[in-house]
């Protein structure tokens, strides 16, 4: 199969540089260009980290708490707890997550930055290595530099959710699967079936993602390499069998939920599109342009899908993989376009098609053309960095007549948004509490107790709070609150300062909404208008 890839140029043959000479080409490789992108990404993530201090979101913190709880097993000597007990996810990331404690400690950015220093670089090696075989070095380091740029990426490399891990080992999968030469490589064919296993446990709609480029590698040829087509595919089982065997009774129902429940209610009481209209076909493309890539970056991926599909209907023979990376993303869009349940990230690890393809048709240009599109495309990937991680550039979008005013923005065209996906710059919001907690440790209150009833909205939630505690020197009780009593326990309670008439420990610091902090020993007072606060 000819390649469309543009050839890499040697230079000729002639009197061996010396040393420094030798380095210096060396630091100038694409290689060279993607290690130091992903040494940029992980330095900004590790002070992105130390910087935060807020109460991280609901979905985070329920990954984040798994991580945890892993952690806990494997402290005890329970290595194989992640295997067999169901927790909705499979757990590889959250794993990772788990040695990050070991690592950093037991605290949210040690969970996030393992993920970081393992992830991250699978993306760029991903990334890159799909998009030379396509294309060529340089195509691939653009491809890293472009999947590293992206918003939501970026976003989600401060969190802990596993969608950017699955997209990290499906760019890894379909670089092996590439590499194997349509399964001729036998050894090739097996190290892609052990990422594909591994790809299983970031989460189960992995498959989903890369059963279209598997399907027209053996199509187009690979049919005739049955050896590695079995290897593949052994490997690929062996893997995934102690996890999916014993949970396959749960993961049965789960995936028949996903795909046959009615309608959950998505934002402003609207239930999502039904599945057989154009509304849900086209919730994904939406959401791939105001929020996983903002419209600078979509543009480059659709002018690639344009000439892509162009290529092949003009010239199917010499169209190398283009066919398999724009079936393999389409077939990943339609599928997850299926399910009941939707998120702007469910449809991230299609990046390595969406990547390669935004990236692979600057090398088909003219040298002047081609520069500008790489410079280009550099300086968007530098701003929305920046944008992200700083807090900078504003929110701006092109809105059109008809734009809705909804999660995913129909008719809308995000240019930029430094608020990034539930994440954007540091923020400290939670400071305040963990000043209070190490006060109340100070004071000798040997546990604390956050109210169930008045940290249940408004973007309080008790997962988030005990792992903001976690900054702390506070003490949480792992029992039934209901139980505790006593003089060395401190209740922390939010209720609205007007009515309560006293002077709070302090004010709410999530949102200017009248509430206070106030804090009591030993119980919750029924009149919390006669009682006197307990502040540190």
């Amino acid at each position: 199969m000819t390649s469309v890839a543009a050839a890499d140029h040697e230079e000729p043959a002639g009197e061996r540089p010396g040393r420094a000479a030798r380095v210096r080409r060396l630091l100038l490789t694409p290689e060279a260009g993607v290690v130091a992108i992903v040494l940029v990404f992980l330095a900004i993530s590790a002070w992105w980290l130390s910087r935060d201090l807020r109460i991280v979101n609901p979905d985070n913190a329920k990954h984040i708490n798994i991580a945890l709880q892993w952690y806990l097993a494997l402290e005890a000597g329970n290595p194989g707890e992640p295997l067999r007990i169901y927790n909705v996810y499979p757990p590889g990331t959250h794993i990772v997550g788990a040695l990050g404690a070991f690592l950093f400690g037991f605290k949210v950015p040690g969970v996030a930055m393992a993920q970081n220093l393992v992830f991250v670089p699978l993306l760029a090696l991903g990334c890159y290595g799909t998009a030379r075989i396509a294309f060529g070095r340089r195509a691939g380091l653009l491809a890293a530099a472009f999947a590293l740029g992206t918003p939501m990426v970026i976003s989600m490399f401060h969190q802990s959710l596993p969608d950017v891990p699955m997209a990290a080992m499906v760019a890894v999968t379909v670089w092996l699967l590439l590499a194997s030469d349509r399964f001729s490589r036998v050894g090739l064919a097996a190290a892609a079936g052990l990422a594909a296993g591994l790809g299983m446990y970031t989460k189960s709609t992995f498959v989903l993602f890369v059963v279209g480029i598997v399907a027209m590698l053996f199509l187009r040829g690979g049919w005739r390499n049955w050896r590695g087509v079995l290897v593949f595919v052994a490997v690929a089982g062996a893997v995934t069998a102690p996890y999916y065997l014993d949970q396959f009774t749960a993961i049965e129902a789960q995936a028949t939920g996903h795909l046959t429940s009615p309608l959950p209610i998505w934002y402003d009481g609207l239930p999502y599109p039904g599945r057989g209209s154009i509304d849900n076909y086209t919730w994904y493309f939406w959401s791939l342009i105001n929020n996983q890539l903002y419209l600078p970056l979509a543009l480059f991926f659709f002018a690639g899908a344009v000439w892509a599909l162009r290529r092949v209907v003009r010239a199917p023979r010499d169209s190398g993989y283009l066919p398999e990376l724009l079936v393999g993303g389409f077939v990943g869009y339609l599928a997850v376009s299926m399910l009941v349940l939707k998120d702007p990230r469910y449809t991230l690890p299609c990046l390595v098609y969406v990547a390669v393809l935004a990236t692979g048709w600057i090398g088909q240009l003219g040298r002047r053309a081609r520069v500008a599109a790489s410079v280009a495309l550099a300086a968007i990937v530098v701003f929305n960095t920046a944008a992200l991680n700083l807090g900078v550039g504003g929110v701006h979008s092109i809105n059109l007549p008809n734009a809705v005013q909804s999660p995913i923005g129909e008719y809308a065209f995000q240019l930029a948004n430094e608020h990034g996906y539930f994440a954007g710059p540091p923020r400290r919001q939670g400071e305040p509490l963990v000043k209070l907690l190490d006060g109340l440790a100070d004071a000798g209150a040997k546990d604390v107790i956050f109210d169930e009833q008045t940290f249940g909205s408004d973007g309080y939630h008790l997962t988030g709070l005990v792992l903001l505690s976690l900054q702390s020197r506070a003490d949480l009780p792992a029992f039934t609150p209901e139980h505790v009593r006593g003089r060395d326990t401190a209740w922390v309670v939010r209720a609205d300062v007007e009515a309560v008439g006293r002077r709070p420990c302090l004010m709410s610091p999530l949102a200017d909404d009248g509430t206070g902090i106030y804090v009591y020993r030993g119980r919750v007072p029924q009149d919390m208008t006669r009682a006197t606060p307990d502040c540190p």
